[in-house]
């Protein structure tokens, strides 16, 4: 697994006493130094870049010389860089770009993504971990969405622990169960993540426009939704717009709708999080009726008690379509997850006893 050891930051001082502000959670883990020279000769895992001057361009950087790091961080404050993308593209290859807002988590949540990114395949086949993915393609937004995704990915890991657990064991289990947050800024990338990780993916929070086959399409999320129904997979998806009057079109196709222009926008993303992707307590239902909540539960003593006596069609439902595994997955019980990943339903009470049993050997 690549882990990342060295961060170098290029940019002036006040840039790197925001970046050094927001990196104090990772300081007893991982060196940062500030480079003053040429940084693409910065011996480093993730080299920063947090120029934010008219005439800095990092991908025309990039293109001059090859870095010695694994992976370039572009963190600027508006309106510059006038190119690039969250996701690295070809014309920047391996490098993120984001914005300073008025989140000082930003920097952690940076090194943390890109972590994510460069281990995602063995995160997958040797670690059976979660995977959300975001697709987003404006700076702005992505800078705004990542330190709260990860932030909350992290509180449910945790969230099934109990209270006197201990410092350490919380980072333990925050660093090695914690679920995946993949990025994306094209529908390209999108559909590559979808293809490789669809089995494990927990949900997919996704722009409506964004590059596809390089230029941008205003309905670029519909072709991905098309895209998830083409997989038969059973994610949820996310669709986030501006443009308020395709919520109804959006949410008949099977996704839910959030409006990017809401100032609550934030507090919607995270009733998502909670609410569609698993995150939050298991809502039992009916098939047919997702509306109807039959149970819930929010400790692993509350699933066991309800799964002894809800109907054995709600079972059924859920564990079709994986939501057990994935429920514990992103709560961090990666083995036991990978376990029940299918629950066959022609086994029908069989399975529901097996699975009871499994929890209360957890």
């Amino acid at each position: 697994m690549e882990l990342i050891r060295k961060v170098a930051f290029h940019g002036s001082a006040y840039d790197f006493g925001l970046f050094e502000e927001g990196f104090g959670p990772m300081s007893a883990t991982i060196e940062l130094t500030r480079v003053l020279e040429d940084p693409l000769d910065a011996d480093a895992d993730v080299l920063v870049l947090g120029h934010h001057l008219p005439g800095f361009d990092a991908n025309r950087l990039l293109e001059r010389a090859p870095t010695r790091a694994r992976a370039v961080a572009v963190i600027s404050h508006g309106p510059f860089p006038l190119n690039g993308t969250p996701a690295p593209t070809p014309l920047g290859a391996m490098a993120w770009h984001f914005r300073w807002h008025s989140e000082p988590g930003l920097a952690e949540a940076v090194i943390d993504l890109i972590e994510d990114q460069l281990n995602a395949e063995e995160l997958y086949r040797e670690q059976h971990r979660r995977f959300l993915l975001l697709v987003e393609d404006e700076i702005n937004f992505a800078s705004y969405f990542i330190p709260l995704i990860l932030r909350e990915l992290t509180e449910r890991t945790l969230s099934l622990l109990p209270a006197t657990a201990s410092p350490e064991r919380l980072r333990e289990k925050a660093q090695n169960e914690r679920p995946v947050l993949l990025l994306a800024s094209s529908f390209e990338q999108a559909a590559d993540c979808m293809e490789r990780y669809g089995d494990r993916l927990v949900g997919v929070i996704s722009a409506l426009g964004f590059p596809l086959g390089g230029k941008n399409d205003s309905d670029a999320g519909i072709r991905l939704l098309e895209k998830r129904n083409q997989l038969q997979a059973e994610f949820p998806v996310v669709i986030m717009s501006a443009r308020a009057h395709r919520e109804a079109e959006i949410t008949g196709l099977g996704a839910s709708f959030m409006n990017k222009t809401s100032p609550h926008l934030l507090t919607m993303l995270q009733q998502h999080l909670l609410h569609h992707f698993g995150f939050g307590d298991f809502i039992f239902r009916m098939p047919g009726l997702d509306t109807q909540e039959v149970a819930r539960a929010r400790t692993l003593a509350d699933m066991i008690s309800c799964l002894e006596w809800i109907p054995l069609e709600s079972f059924l439902y859920h564990a079709g379509r994986r939501h057990f595994s994935n429920w514990l997955g992103v709560h961090g019980y990666l083995q036991l997850a990978e376990i029940i990943r299918v629950i066959p339903a022609s086994e029908g009470e069989a399975a529901r006893r097996k699975l009871i049993d499994l929890l209360r050997a957890a």
